[in-house]
């Protein structure tokens, strides 16, 4: 048997799976509450139990099934220590993946985003927290002193232009970029 919270967090899930589902179809701003609370096959009334908003909704969906909890995660988790080259080519390789695998996710946060210069911050935060990781290797010497927020933003970007074209991508040969001339 489950529990209540076992419960409430499989319904959480579930609206959030159908939100997406729903933004993907119809756009963040042709969704309505009724489309998403219709897809998930609950009240409208439920579904504010759970999200005070559609806003919160996209919010929830961006902060949580994004790419920022990968990037934390490969950013504190096992990397200490490692070469810069191999953290950024596993960072823009998962990046690469996670565009790959969610076309949805992708979708919304670029319509999002764009509508919803708030939720642009998703973005400032993931250039802060690769710029930081940067400057910490160029204090080390393992990187040439350069702008590193804009090598986030230049790094992130390219990998996303390349998917949305389905254009191949060296990512060794970009991250390569980033060092000084090893002749």
């Amino acid at each position: 048997m489950t529990t209540r919270k076992e419960q409430a967090e499989w319904r959480r899930e579930q609206l959030l799976d159908a939100a997406l589902a729903v933004f993907a179809a119809k756009g963040v701003d042709g969704a309505s509450v009724k489309d998403i609370a219709t897809a998930a096959d609950v009240t409208p009334g439920l579904l504010y139990r759970y999200f005070d908003s559609k806003e919160a909704l996209v919010e929830t969906l961006l902060r949580e099934r994004g790419f920022l909890p990968r990037l934390r995660e490969l950013l504190t988790a096992g990397h200490t220590g490692r070469p810069a080259r191999e953290t950024l080519i596993d960072l823009l390789t998962a990046f690469d993946t996670l565009l790959a695998d969610n076309a949805d996710l992708v979708a919304l946060f670029f319509g999002a985003t764009r509508a919803r210069p708030a939720l642009a911050e998703l973005t400032g935060e993931g250039q802060r927290l690769i710029g930081a990781f940067l400057d910490t290797q160029v204090d080390a010497g393992e990187l040439r002193p350069h702008d590193t927020r804009t090598a986030a933003r230049t790094l992130f970007a390219t990998v996303a232009v390349n998917r949305a074209m389905r254009a191949p991508i060296d990512i060794t040969a970009l991250v390569g970029l980033l060092y000084p001339d090893e002749r």
